[in-house]
C-alpha cells in the first residue's frame, strides 16, 4: 500500500478514535467501551507500522499478521460478552479456538512473512456470524426500535458490510489481477464504510442504551 493510501486510512483511524474518546461518556458503562482502546490501539499499530516500512524499510507483513491475529480475537471477546444466550456464547468460543487453529496452522506451514490469508477469510467469516448472532438478539430485544441509538448495532453494522466486501476481495484479488488505483480505491472504500458507521454509531448513541 502506497504512503498516500496508508495516510487516508490512518486518518479515518485517527477521527473515529478522537470521536470515540470525546464521547467517551455515552457508553463508558457498555461493553462497547473496550472499543475506544482498540480503536487507540489500532491507530498505533498502523503508525509503528508504518515507520518500520517507510523510514527503516523493513518488512511487515508478519507485523500485520500478528494484528489480523488480534483482532479478531478482540471481536470474538467482545461478541462473547454482549452475546445473552449461553449455547451462542459456546458457538463464540468454538469460534475463537478454530479461528486459533486455522491462524497456528498458517504459522506453522506458511512463512510469517506472507500475508495470511486463509487466516483473515476465516476470521472473517466467523466474524459475519457474530454479527448475525447480535442482529438476531436486538431483533428479539425490548429496544428493536430504537436500534439506532445501539452502540452495538452500528458497531456490528460496519463489521458486517466491511467483512461482507473484504472476504470476496481477497478470495478474488489474485484472479481478478487487482492492481494499482483499483485495488487501493476498494480498500479505502471498505474502511469508509466500517469507520463511516462507527463515527454515527458513536455520535448518535445514547448513553440509556448502552448499559451491562
Amino acid at each position: 500500500m502506497s504512503i498516500n493510501h496508508l495516510f487516508l486510512i490512518t486518518f479515518l483511524e485517527l477521527v473515529t478514535a478522537i470521536i470515540a474518546a470525546v464521547l467517551f461518556k455515552k457508553y463508558v458503562a457498555s461493553k462497547e467501551k473496550y472499543f475506544l482502546y482498540f480503536l487507540w490501539f489500532t491507530l498505533i499499530f498502523e503508525i509503528i507500522g508504518a515507520v518500520m516500512r517507510y523510514v527503516f524499510e523493513w518488512k511487515t507483513i508478519g507485523y500485520y499478521n500478528f494484528y489480523i491475529l488480534i483482532s479478531f480475537l478482540f471481536y470474538y471477546y467482545w461478541y462473547y460478552t454482549i452475546i445473552q444466550s449461553k449455547s451462542i456464547k459456546n458457538v463464540v468460543l468454538i469460534f475463537s479456538v478454530l479461528f486459533l487453529g486455522v491462524a497456528l496452522y498458517n504459522l506453522l506451514f506458511q512463512s510469517w512473512f506472507e500475508y495470511h490469508q486463509y487466516t483473515f477469510i476465516v476470521g472473517a467469516l466467523l466474524t459475519l456470524v457474530c454479527t448475525i448472532f447480535h442482529f438476531w438478539q436486538l431483533l428479539h430485544s425490548d429496544e428493536i426500535l430504537e436500534l439506532k441509538y445501539k452502540l452495538s448495532f452500528w458497531i456490528s453494522t460496519g463489521l458486517l458490510l466491511f467483512n461482507i466486501g473484504m472476504v470476496p476481495f481477497m478470495l478474488l484479488s489474485h484472479h481478478l489481477n487487482f492492481k494499482g488505483n483499483s485495488y487501493y480505491l476498494i480498500l479505502i472504500t471498505l474502511n469508509v464504510i466500517l469507520y463511516g458507521c462507527y463515527i454515527i454509531g458513536f455520535l448518535w448513541t445514547k448513553e440509556k442504551y448502552n448499559r451491562f
